[in-house]
């Protein structure tokens, strides 16, 4: 092809598909335009502020699954055993836990003639709050239920729970169930894919107590959720061994007051008795609230039972969680036996809330008071879904987590173990010492504390498991003082080197003869 040929075909780059020039400019700017208007949208939308009604659904499930890292490291410990209760475990009911389920519609009809009201009220009372309790759960699990199996199942379930706790509770013997039985449900209960929501039991509570009643029900939930943590054998060791003792002391004292010293003498012997008395009974009164039942307030409705349980557990409404800003003394590597061997020891906190974990320290030794627990084979599931609780709740601070892995440095082996429960902390209803010590270890292995909780007390503990001076002190305290014979072999040692200090002393150094007597006259 010739060169004109060639100059005769050539397209222009601006002018394709036989389209003018200016039409494909316009394009071409009408494309930057909105690619622009794009890019501006997108950028405000980073600036504006989310506003959404609080009533809308949330981004996660109030009731959700447990997390994949937890579950793949403990699986057994959040799948329930007797019985399934909720949507997620829902195809076990007529296989591996049929034989509870076939309680749950005695027990419903149970729970209906003792409230008095009809059946059908008290479902079509439940239908109210079936679309907010779908919510609830992740909605891939609840698809294959539609408005009306999802309300049976809520009944079921409901009413069988609040039936279940009213008897444990209040009505023992008229449970049909047996020991086994009970405390797998107790302990299935408490599982984070066990629940159903609030809303749910308490609009049966409501037509179950009625109005006038209406606290009842909230009563009934805290003695069941109280009775899995201050149990009459987790109050502390020094309360249990000084309570009745001390009772009695003040009875002998007090009737010695009365028969003796007030028709004997109104002196000095009747002030200091009057003294004691007084003294002895404000120390009675101290140790008393230590012996009640927690009461679980909430600022608002919880989303279900492990919520309350979560509360109690940590005694958040009465205790405070102190963080600090500085760095150091976030971990803890020191076991309780080396701990010891420094001179930091052990005692019981007067509660068993979670966060009454405090260290005081003096010149010759240090003591750290943690709360006492009851070790059993509920206790790895319920801490373990407390822990799922936490981290699917995003909560602020992780204080289940952080306790878990506190005891966890504190706790190697079984001479760790045997150290604290020789002082009243760790009450063990599991089995051997090394039994406790590898549950610990293995909860902890897998978990990251929130370093803000316990952060001063670590940090004081490090701080004086350093001290040289300390060390020196709790040396010479193991070295002599460990025993009457120890200390007796070094006050005689003690007793003898100043004896001979001071012969030898003298006999460099002998006292000036006194002057002679003056002769007579």
């Amino acid at each position: 092809m010739s060169e004109p040929d060639q100059c005769e075909i050539t397209v222009h780059p601006l002018i394709q598909n036989n389209q003018p020039q200016e039409l494909q400019m316009d394009e071409t700017l009408g494309n930057n335009s909105s690619q622009n208007n794009e890019c501006s949208l997108w950028l405000d939308s980073i600036m504006r502020e989310v506003t959404e009604d609080e009533n809308d659904q949330p981004l996660w499930p109030k009731i959700p699954r447990v997390p994949d890292k937890l579950r793949n490291e403990n699986e057994e410990c959040y799948i329930p055993k007797v019985v399934s209760i909720g949507p997620y475990h829902y195809p076990e009911r007529d296989n591996t836990l049929r034989e509870v389920e076939t309680l749950k519609v005695p027990m419903a009809r149970q729970f209906i003639l003792d409230s008095g009201k009809d059946i059908q009220l008290i479902y079509s009372e439940l239908e109210k709050v079936i679309q907010t309790s779908r919510k609830f759960y992740n909605e891939i699990d609840i698809t294959g239920f539609d408005d009306e199996q999802f309300a049976r199942m809520m009944f079921l379930d409901g009413c069988f729970i609040l039936q279940f706790i009213y008897c444990v509770t209040h009505n023992y013997e008229n449970l049909e169930m047996t020991d086994r039985q009970v405390a797998g449900v107790k302990r299935d209960l408490l599982l984070l894919e066990n629940q159903v929501p609030f809303p749910v039991l308490q609009s049966l509570m409501r037509l179950r107590y009625g109005k006038k009643k209406t606290n009842h029900g909230m009563k009934l939930l805290n003695d069941f959720l109280s009775h899995q943590i201050l149990k009459p054998r987790d109050q502390p060791l020094w309360i249990r061994r000084l309570l009745w003792p001390g009772m009695w002391l003040i009875t002998l004292l007090l009737m010695f007051y009365v028969f003796v010293v007030a028709k004997i003498s109104w002196g000095a012997m009747l002030l200091t008795s009057t003294c004691i008395v007084i003294i002895l009974l404000v120390w009675l009164m101290r140790l008393i609230p230590t012996l009640k039942k927690r009461q679980w307030q909430a600022a608002q409705q919880p989303a279900h039972l492990l919520e309350p349980l979560h509360s109690l557990f940590i005694c958040s409404h009465k205790s405070k969680v102190k963080s600090s800003p500085r760095r150091y003394g976030h971990y803890l590597y020191s076991s309780a036996k080396n701990l010891k061997k420094v001179g930091i020891h052990f005692m019981p906190s007067q509660t068993s809330g979670l966060m009454d974990v405090k260290f005081k320290s003096s010149f010759f030794y240090g003591t750290v008071k943690l709360p006492t627990l009851t070790i059993d084979v509920s206790t790895m599931p319920l801490l373990l879904n407390l822990v799922a609780y936490e981290t699917s709740a995003a909560l602020d601070q992780l204080p289940v987590t952080s306790y878990i892995c506190f005891m966890d440095s504190l706790i190697d082996d079984a001479d760790d173990v045997k150290e604290l429960r020789s002082k009243g902390i760790i009450v063990n209803f599991l089995g051997t010492d090394q039994q406790v010590a590898d549950l610990f270890n293995k909860m902890g292995s897998s978990l990251e504390p929130d370093t803000s909780v316990y952060n001063d007390v670590k940090r004081e503990i490090n701080k004086q498991y350093e001290s040289t001076l300390k060390k020196w002190v709790a040396e010479m305290q193991r070295t002599y003082f460990r025993s009457p014979w120890a200390f007796l072999a070094f006050a005689a040692a003690a007793v003898g080197l100043a004896l001979t200090a001071t012969q030898v002393y003298y006999t460099i150094h002998p006292p000036p003869h006194p002057p002679p007597p003056p002769p007579p006259n």
